[in-house]
């Protein structure tokens, strides 16, 4: 028996394992005069090994009981409108109050408002108010003592 043919179903067996029935029907028929041999045996048993680690890596570990644990502590999800109904609930007694609250510090935001704007605005005289409602060719003249505009039109 050659080694080069020993090496081949070395390869073989590492690419498919040493269960035969893994292996493609036209492999098997060509290795199958070497599965009698001390050598081949000795490289399957190799290969059984191998897979044997590869099995116990791959298979996941776990109690016996496991399954049945998950179960026991199943609960059923509840449809998205109950639970949205159940909020509305337990939430009504400490929501009712909230539109006055709303209410009361909107007002309270508008009155802090209109007070910070009218400190910030200097007072128009009905003359500058006047000002600008003209045309640009009506020219503000003079002011006398009492602030009293004379005004002068082009």
């Amino acid at each position: 028996m050659s080694t080069d043919r020993l090496e081949e179903l070395r390869q073989v067996c590492e690419t498919y394992g040493a269960e035969l029935h893994r292996w493609p029907a036209d492999v098997r028929k060509e290795f199958a005069d070497l599965f009698q041999s001390d050598e081949a045996a000795a490289i399957r048993i190799e290969a059984q090994e191998l897979d044997g680690f590869l099995n116990a890596a791959t298979s996941p570990r776990m109690a016996e009981d496991l399954e049945r644990r998950i179960t026991a502590n199943f609960v059923p999800p509840v449809s998205r409108t109950e639970t949205i109904a159940d909020l509305f609930r337990a939430l009504a007694p400490k929501t009712r109050l909230i539109p006055a609250g709303a209410v009361a510090g909107l007002g309270a935001i508008g009155i802090a408002t209109g007070m910070m704007t009218a400190s910030a605005e200097t007072t128009l005289t009905p003359e500058s108010e006047a000002l600008a409602y003209f045309e640009s060719d009506i020219v503000l003249a003079s002011l006398d003592e009492e602030e009293a505009a004379a005004w002068d039109a082009d």
